[in-house]
């Protein structure tokens, strides 16, 4: 069982129903030393010497905490470990804190409203119906390769972050930017599907690749895959191609491939599933023998590929995206 202290839309029964079908035991906690920032849509906090959030403490199974880290959009939103005050005296817990620089600010200690969101409810009901539920929570990497040739590197504006910052421990012989956060968007059945994404470029002096990052992510693995081999993704209403090269210089110079990190067991129909839409492409054949065959080798994780497939299948799927990431490094680097 995890604890998490929250202080905004978190504390909402409505919202702990409809992410996790049930209600959350919980518990009043504060927090010392940090102060609720009101001046964005959804709150966050920041450390401010004599503040003191008065939130909840609830009580969550790992299941549990994944869907919550999909309703934070993780990695806009990351989890800290902080010392809260309760009934139980000071005690661990996991928060939510933005990863990214607050564009407004409006410390306060005590609020009555959980958010700036006057439809939340709307905005929940909206959330929970467009996630998938057919797979388990999986972290997706779209990688496209990049001609190195026909971008100006020095021209694009590449940022450092936590993620970057934990690659340079690891990789010493390339270079890992993060670019920023997109909304791709598609086409599925009746409805269009929008998920937010990270950009990051791994290159070296020869070669680079461009990772476009779904942590814990909303959308079907499977329809996401699909709309990307056939160049049916879209950003603003232009093709993803296009739109990396006339926003960020990038030229891609062909379909993605993809790595599903999944939560838990993806059943043989859903591997196949997955593995079938190169077949529509005319990328593999015998797509059975691919989705049933284990590669990894190793006693702690299954890995099934193929030429762009890989599905990875952890014994132990680490709750903090951080910490996953660790795990990644050397696949996203290749």
């Amino acid at each position: 069982m995890y604890k998490i202290f929250v202080y905004g839309t978190l504390k909402s029964e409505y919202l702990q129903n409809k992410l996790l079908g049930h209600t959350l035991e919980s518990y009043d906690a504060r927090l010392e030393g940090y102060s609720i920032n009101t001046g964005e849509k959804y709150f966050n906090v920041l450390p401010n010497v004599g503040g003191c959030v008065n939130g909840r403490v609830l009580l969550v199974d790992k299941k549990d905490m994944l869907y919550i880290d999909q309703w934070e959009v993780i990695p806009m939103y990351m989890k800290a470990e902080v010392e809260v005050h309760s009934k139980h005296g000071y005690e661990r817990a996991y928060i939510y804190i933005k990863k990214d620089k607050e564009e407004k600010i409006n410390l306060q200690d005590s609020v009555e409203n959980m958010c700036n969101n006057e439809d939340l409810e709307g905005t929940i009901d909206e959330f929970e119906g467009a996630r998938d539920m057919e797979f388990p929570v999986c972290d997706i990497y779209l990688n496209y390769p990049i001609d190195i040739k026909a971008c100006d590197f020095s021209k694009i504006e590449k940022k450092q972050d936590i993620f970057t910052e934990k690659v340079k421990d690891i990789i010493k012989d390339k270079e890992f930017s993060f670019l920023g956060y997109e909304y791709l968007t598609y086409q599925s059945a009746e409805k269009q599907i929008n998920v937010r994404v990270s950009l990051y470029c791994i290159s070296d002096d020869k070669n680079a690749i461009l990772s476009v990052m779904l942590p814990v992510s909303t959308c079907n693995p499977t329809k996401l895959w699909e709309k990307s081999s056939t160049e049916k993704l879209e950003v603003e209403g232009r093709g993803f191609a296009e739109y990396l090269d006339s926003k960020y210089n990038i030229k891609v110079l062909d379909e993605p491939k993809i790595i599903i990190f999944s939560s838990g067991e993806i059943d043989e129909s859903k591997r196949i599933e997955v593995f079938s839409v190169e077949e529509d492409i005319g990328k593999n054949s015998n797509i059975s023998k691919l989705a049933n065959t284990d590669i990894s080798k190793i006693d702690d994780m299954q890995i099934f590929a193929s030429e762009n497939v890989k599905i990875e299948i952890p014994n132990n799927f680490e709750v903090c995206y951080a910490d996953r990431l660790k795990s990644l490094i050397q696949t996203l680097s290749v």
